[in-house]
């Protein structure tokens, strides 16, 4: 609680800083932020996989569950 209000009081004493973002690093601000959740959307995606393959791998008799069946 201590260190919320001093963070608080940080926030609420500071002074303007008269400043922008300029064109391009607003650009590269989106570019990092599009590629972050892009990069968290294929993580969740494998997770998933493999917590879907593990389920099917104990639920099923088989001891091995082919990951791309068919190929």
């Amino acid at each position: 609680m201590k260190y919320l209000v001093i963070f608080a009081l940080f926030i609420i004493a500071t002074l303007p800083a008269h400043a922008y973002i300029d064109a391009g690093s607003g650009s590269y601000i989106l570019q990092m932020s599009m590629a972050g959740i892009l990069a968290l959307a294929f993580t969740v995606k494998l997770a998933w996989q493999r917590i879907k393959d593990t389920v099917v791998k104990l639920f099923s008799g088989n001891r091995t569950v082919e990951l791309h069946p068919g190929k």
